[in-house]
């Protein structure tokens, strides 16, 4: 009950860190550079600079109704930590423009040397923020709602259903604001979901090898003593000499892949070596569980 409990404040503390961080990317750039990448924050940015009507206010206002019909829909999907998200990252983006009043002219984004800044750091920034969210089970709600439920209801893939609603959203922040910052938000856009993808798979420090060779002993004894590695043998057999192969597969950080190959290359200069990146390693040696 006691490591329940842990694991769940563990989870809230970075959910609740990664809405803050969100709420700068959005507050402190996205919006001051009337970058318009999509989402409820898009929407928030048209309204705000059309009505002077508060960026998070209105994300609230646009979050709870769609919160209300995803909990119908789908149930207890959309539990405590979608509205623990939904409601803070609003209330986060307000009070730091409350706190930082000039927030939209402490850079001028209009500049053309300044252009790129809010794109790429808004998205970057939010992009990270979103990321820690997700990886700790949060959700900020909003218009990844609106995308399931036209996959649900209209068979469309939930990737082409984000990009539609994206795509609608962008093209209002276009219009609005002009083609160049709609050209802009696209950029804001790759460089935020590469943020995700980075926190929430996690940034490759270790690579995967797979090494054939006649000389498999010698190999494996290579890895077990001079790297002090583990590994798996595997069983094979050649397509094209219908011999039986062993397979050495083993992981090992990135800083001894160099040396790996040039002890391989001595042992077996005909050895076959496969080599790919792996986004997370549980275990002895590497992150512990």
């Amino acid at each position: 009950m006691k490591n329940k409990l842990k694991d769940i404040l563990v989870d809230y503390f970075f959910i609740n860190f990664g809405l803050v961080i969100s709420a700068i990317g959005i507050g402190l750039f996205l919006v001051p550079g009337k970058i318009v990448s999509g989402g409820v924050s898009g929407i928030a940015t048209i309204l705000y600079y059309t009505f002077n009507l508060p960026v998070g206010l209105v994300m609230l206002a646009l979050n709870i109704p769609l919160f209300l019909i995803g909990l119908k829909i789908f149930g207890k999907t959309y539990g405590v930590k979608t509205f623990f998200g939904t409601v803070f990252l609003s209330v986060y983006i307000d009070l730091l423009r409350f706190i930082i009043p000039n927030a939209n002219n402490i850079i001028d984004f209009d500049k053309a040397s300044n252009a790129l800044i809010a794109p790429i750091f808004g998205g970057v920034i939010t992009g990270i923020g979103v990321g820690l969210i997700m990886k700790f089970g949060g959700s900020t709600g909003g218009t990844d709602i609106v995308a399931q439920i036209i996959n649900k209801y209209f068979k469309i893939p939930l990737g082409y259903s984000f990009i539609f609603i994206d795509g609608l959203i962008l093209l209002a922040g276009s219009s609005v604001f002009g083609i160049e910052k709609g050209l802009y938000a696209i950029i804001s856009l790759y460089a935020g979901a590469v943020a995700i993808n980075k926190i929430f798979e996690g940034v490759s420090y270790s690579k995967m090898i797979y090494i054939i060779s006649d000389y498999h002993e010698d190999i494996k004894n290579l890895i077990l003593h001079d790297f002090d590695r583990g590994g798996t043998g595997l069983y094979g057999n050649g397509l094209y000499t219908n011999k039986d192969k062993k397979i050495i597969m083993t992981v090992l950080k990135n800083n001894e892949i160099h040396e790996l190959k040039n002890y391989v290359k001595q042992i077996d200069p005909n050895a076959f070596v496969i080599i790919s990146e792996v986004y997370e390693v549980l275990g002895e040696g590497f992150t512990p569980f």
